[in-house]
């Protein structure tokens, strides 16, 4: 029996339209934590931090403005750089043991099988001992979901998922993970409660333009499950959520969060 092409580890658009909707969904990050570093890690001079994963970089850019400038490149903070990283794959050994921040938000869609265990491993061999962990990511497992229209893109969700290995129980439990991944961290703080309600059209505004931007991914995957459903039955799904929700205030599909800080055990 032969098997299946593995899928695009990352499913959306690289575009204008996207890079909007990561900063717009930065921004729900920051109103529903209150911090863009975590209150718990400590600011000093010298330091070294890493966005893995970083999309537009807006965490990063605007961190920068907290942080002391080293340096001016010409077309970003003095205190930013960029590189290229396979975060899954063994670390430099140049990296090992350099920073005192890594910093990741939302892989949910990125991690296979279940297992967040080598990009946690990852992350603590990047960290000097004492290092800090700082974790955002969406618990799309808990999903809330209501209305007929609502459901109908949630089961379209989980047959386009099907082919791709991906399974979200993992960020149900994120704190267990991080703590049992044999990486020597411990978790300071993790969070699983709800959006605030104001905060909740927010999120589906940016969650339903990354289904939108999402639809190229369908064709390719259709080829590996002829149950993933095609463009035009997705968009078709969208458009009738889009007027559940102009039509009936209490129509809504979101996903929940997680947020998390731990640090590396001290030499």
């Amino acid at each position: 029996m032969t098997t299946p092409t593995q899928p695009a580890s990352y499913l959306l658009s690289r575009d204008r339209i996207e890079a909007v909707r990561l900063e717009s969904q930065h921004l729900l990050w920051k109103l529903n934590t209150g911090y863009t570093l975590h209150p718990d890690i400590p600011i000093k001079d010298d330091m070294s931090i890493a966005d893995i994963g970083a999309g537009t970089s807006i965490w990063a850019l605007e961190l920068a403005s907290q942080l002391p400038p080293p340096h001016r490149p010409k077309y970003w903070p003095a205190n930013v750089s960029f590189d290229l990283l396979d975060s899954l794959s063994e670390v430099p050994p140049s990296l090992v043991g350099q920073l005192d921040v890594v910093h990741l938000r939302m892989w949910a869609f990125i991690i296979r099988n279940n297992d967040p265990g080598p990009l946690i491993r990852n992350a603590a061999k990047l960290l000097k001992p004492g290092g800090y962990l700082q974790w955002e990511d969406a618990r799309f497992g808990s999903t809330v979901v209501r209305g007929d229209a609502a459901a109908h893109v949630r089961q379209m969700m989980d047959l386009m998922s099907a082919p791709t290995y991906i399974c979200f129980n993992w960020l149900e439990s994120l704190d267990k993970h991080v703590q049992q991944a044999d990486a020597g961290m411990e978790v300071l703080d993790c969070k699983y409660a709800p959006w605030p309600s104001h905060l909740v059209p927010l999120c589906m505004d940016t969650f339903t333009l990354a289904l939108e931007n999402s639809r190229a991914a369908l064709d390719p995957l259709k080829t590996i499950s002829s149950s993933v459903p095609s463009q035009e039955e997705w968009m078709a799904g969208l458009a009738a959520l889009y007027e559940d929700i102009r039509k009936h205030e209490g129509d809504q599909l979101y996903w929940l969060p997680v947020a998390l800080v731990g640090r590396k055990a001290e030499a």
